[in-house]
């Protein structure tokens, strides 16, 4: 089973009507999905509770809203939430999703076909990017595997690696997600990537 985590902050359109849908369109069923907000708004947790009532896969948590430092938030948010997450997966496989990301539909069978293949702990694909809804034609996802080179969505690992985010990753120049990638590369965790797009990164800047 792929544990996905969600984690989310006052977008509830976007989680509901994008990221979510882009989950159960899947054509791997075998999933559960832990949502958690960063102190995230009403209308997320009514969307929430009434997603895991209609549908056993889901759980949703919402914490207390994480105080991010003047500059340095963009690389830290959300960093709590998922170390909650990773907490009460029950899945052997991880996957991260944005709250206003897209998983392509053959994302989960394409990534654990490659790490079957290769036995590979940590598997990644390409990600395209959209911006107001156009293809830009950037992609993400090249080897070996480090900043800008892996995209959350387009990547599975192995739990029991049990690796955690660090709030101190910008004093190594490195923003969150970024930070974990590389501590796990430079620990010897094998690295697999398939050059297939597998996740839509929905940019929001210029």
């Amino acid at each position: 089973m792929i544990s996905v985590i969600i984690p989310t902050y006052n977008r509830p359109s976007l989680l509901m009507d994008r990221a979510i849908p882009s989950l159960l369109q899947q054509t791997n069923p075998y999933w559960e999905c832990l949502v958690v907000g960063d102190g995230t708004d009403e209308d997320t947790i009514a969307a929430m509770q009434s997603m895991c009532v209609q549908d056993d896969r889901f759980r949703f948590w919402n914490l207390a809203h994480d105080m991010y430092p003047d500059g340095m938030a963009w690389g830290l948010y959300g960093l709590t939430a998922l170390n909650f997450g990773l907490d009460w997966a029950r899945g052997e496989w991880i996957s991260v999703l944005n709250d206003d990301d897209e998983y392509t539909p053959d994302n989960f069978d394409v990534l654990l076909s490659e790490a079957r293949r290769t036995g590979a702990e940590f598997v990644y694909g390409m990600s395209d990017t959209l911006k107001d809804g156009r293809v830009t034609g950037q992609l993400y996802g090249a080897y070996p595997p480090g900043d800008g080179n892996v995209t959350q969505g387009a990547y599975l690992y192995k739990r029991n690696l049990d690796y955690r985010y660090r709030h101190d990753c910008y004093s190594r120049g490195r923003n969150g997600d970024a930070d974990m990638w590389i501590r796990m590369r430079d620990d010897g965790v094998n690295f697999a990537f398939i050059p297939k797009i597998v996740h839509h990164y929905h940019r929001g800047w210029p």
